[in-house]
């Protein structure tokens, strides 16, 4: 709660990018801080960062970072007198800032009525509705409802309409209905996610609208009385209803609009007495004179993409939280708060977009961001960094900041481009796909932009650049693999049998052989295309000539260098190996390569086929039985993992013989949890 005391040292009650962010300000002001950890986060670098760090025993949220409990005697023990809740997990939660307040602990954030006003998104809206701000037609759904009931709530509201956790946000528990026999499901699989990310499996609908910019205005209040805004930020592309790209000022509001919007937002804030950070989000429709909006919800918490507004307006939100919580007025008012530029905020998430956003694990051997002016990353993760499936898959966020939107994207393009990260998938290649994009340039954001426009979920490599590391790739492994004495098993002395390597583009079908016929005064150098890995029989395979082509490898302090020349062009690829990965980085573009063994492995042959987990996590329903006939498409379970839940179909008609997972399992990724047997079901 707000106080006049001086706080001297502050708990993070989060983990990752967050934590590593309020310790970053927190140290600039001379203030301590504690980190909290889960098992799996123990080696983290925000908890290295961190003055002093707390174990919270276990791996799952509902068993650490929800367990508010344990995080305010976590505080007590530590010396804290603070606690910064971050985004997510408790940060409106007014149960937990109460008993904060209650410990004798100053709460980094608003008061617990506040909270509870806007908090829950049913009760948000009724005193948006009291407020007379415009709303998005809409449904509670309390427990107990009769499915009847339930029903025609829904088609009063109209399809396709959208499933929301009151309790919560960022897109868990959100499910888009598209007609009504869609909606059981969807409602069972949105309550699940919100109990598991929430506590609170409370949701309701509202209109689910499409080709609307989804646009959200900063506030900040004090106990003195003073709310301001910090003007507003577009965050209309998303994926799963979760932010992707997020900018400031918005592209696509008029003047009228925009500052409507502004006082809407400080309006909402004022009339429930708001103090500290918060965000009035709307959707926005139409453009010119017929423009107008209407109000989503009010988040009572810092937001991911606070960073944008930062660097507009030159003002750390995070030091302004800190100065209200002990009681100070707002440091300027609304007349000297002033934006500068335009900022975009590109979120990094270990996920495959051109695979459903498929959430990936492992290790991140390398990551690095250019320094530029103008670039800023907020990051949860460090070369050595192991990605786990038990929390959301954001990895860092890149902001880039420049006096025009067309600059600010060119530069955080290029920094994404020019990153090194190697690592498990993640959707690096998309944003620069997206920022370069010209329905984005030319300001056309809005929710439907991934549906529009799929192309920058899977960006086509340049076949020249994916030759020129391919061969960056085979003469490193050369260099690195042939041994000091010539042996005749894997690298050749007589110019009949080429060298080869061959390689699987990570992420993509078909395989690669790169052959290198070296001669006295030059190398041959073939590229062979495959659906299958040649065993035994790579000099058959048919292979296209790269004419004018020639590399070498050269050492440059740590790296292995080649430079690669096509057509009289040289780049210098940077090639890393880790086991049989292998990442090219030549500055423009980087890329993730799978080298092949030269010879086959069998010892999978054996095993029986059967539906696998795409990833690591936990089983949370099972929906068939042994002796079950299903159909290609039928659900069989559901997975969830990172916060996100995972449908397991099978993908061909069959009989189950045997099921091999249950409800609260956890389970490796490529684990089978469903087999089938060879009948053939009958018609």
């Amino acid at each position: 709660m707000p106080t006049s005391a001086r706080i001297r040292r502050i708990l993070i009650a989060n983990r990752g990018e967050i934590a590593s962010r309020v310790i970053r300000t927190a140290r600039d002001l001379g203030i301590s801080t504690v980190a909290v950890h889960s098992d799996p986060d123990a080696d983290a670098p925000y908890v290295r960062a961190a003055d002093r760090s707390v174990r919270l025993p276990g791996v799952s949220s509902a068993q650490t970072y929800l367990d508010g409990a344990l995080i305010i005697s976590a505080a007590l023990a530590s010396g804290a007198d603070a606690i910064h809740p971050g985004y997510g997990f408790l940060s409106e939660n007014p149960g937990f800032a109460r008993a904060v307040g209650d410990a004798g602990l100053i709460w980094i954030g608003p008061t617990p009525e506040s909270i509870e006003a806007m908090a829950l998104k049913v009760e948000a809206k009724r005193i948006a509705h009291a407020a007379s701000v415009p709303l998005v037609p809409g449904a509670e759904l309390p427990q107990g409802l009769s499915d009847a009931d339930v029903l025609l709530a829904c088609d009063a509201v109209g399809y396709p309409l959208l499933v929301k956790a009151s309790a919560g946000g960022g897109g868990k528990g959100m499910k888009i209905v598209g007609a009504r026999d869609e909606l059981v499901e969807a409602l069972q699989s949105a309550r699940r996610e919100a109990l598991s990310s929430f506590g609170d499996d409370t949701i309701f609908v509202e209109r689910y609208l499409t080709g609307a910019r989804h646009v959200e205005v900063q506030v900040f209040g004090d106990v003195h009385g003073n709310v301001v805004h910090l003007f507003e930020r577009e965050c209309s592309i998303q994926r799963r209803h979760q932010k992707v790209i997020e900018e400031a000022p918005s592209p696509g509001v008029t003047p009228a609009v925009r500052a409507r919007l502004h006082a809407a937002a400080v309006s909402l804030a004022s009339a429930i007495g708001y103090v500290g950070a918060g965000t009035v989000e709307f959707m926005v429709f139409g453009a010119g004179d017929e423009q107008e909006f209407s109000f989503l919800e009010m988040n009572t918490r810092l937001q991911v993409e606070h960073p944008v507004t930062e660097e507009i307006t030159g003002i750390d939100l995070v030091a302004w939280q800190i100065a209200v919580a002990q009681g100070d007025a707002l440091p300027l008012a609304q007349q000297d708060i002033h934006s500068r530029g335009h900022a975009i905020e590109a979120r990094l998430y270990a996920e495959d977009p051109a695979h459903d956003y498929l959430p990936a694990t492992g290790v991140i051997h390398a990551f690095g961001v250019p320094e530029r002016t103008g670039l800023r990353v907020d990051s949860g993760i460090a070369s050595g960094s192991v990605i786990t499936p038990h929390y959301d898959p954001m990895l860092a966020k890149v902001i880039g900041h420049a006096a025009t939107r067309e600059q600010a994207a060119a530069l955080l393009a290029d920094g994404l481009a020019r990153m090194t990260l190697h690592a498990p998938v993640t959707n690096r290649d998309s944003l620069v796909a997206i920022l370069r994009s010209e329905p984005f340039l030319s300001g056309d954001t809005t929710t439907a932009f991934l549906d529009q426009h799929p192309a920058v979920l899977d960006p086509i490599t340049c076949a020249e650049d994916q030759q020129r590391h391919a061969i960056a790739v085979a003469y490193v492994i050369e260099a690195l693999d042939a041994p000091a004495d010539p042996v005749p098993l894997a690298w050749r002395n007589v110019p009949a049998a080429p060298e080869f390597v061959t390689l699987q583009r990570r992420g993509r079908p078909g395989f690669l052989t790169v052959l290198v016929d070296r001669h006295r005064d030059h190398d041959r150098i073939r590229l062979a295309r495959t659906t299958d890995v040649p065993y035994g029989g790579v000099y058959a395979v048919e292979a296209d000539e790269i004419f004018g082509a020639r590399a070498r490898v050269e050492r440059a302090g740590g790296d292995v260098i080649a430079i690669v020349e096509v057509d009289g062009v040289a780049a210098r690829c940077r090639v890393t190996r880790y086991n049989n990965e292998v990442f090219v980085d030549d500055g423009i573009h980087s890329s993730a390569w799978i080298v092949e063994p030269r010879f086959a492995d069998h010892s999978g042959d054996a095993l029986g086929h059967g539906a696998v987990t795409p990833v690591p996590g936990t089983i949370t329903v099972v929906a068939v039985a042994a002796g079950d006939t299903v159909v290609e498409g039928q659900l069989l379970v559901v997975l969830e993992a990172m916060k996100m839940e995972h449908r397991i179909v099978a993908n061909v008609d069959g009989v189950v013989e045997r099921v091999l997972v249950e409800v609260g399992q956890s389970v490796d990724a490529h684990a089978v949890v469903v087999e089938f047997t060879d009948e053939v079901p009958s018609a």
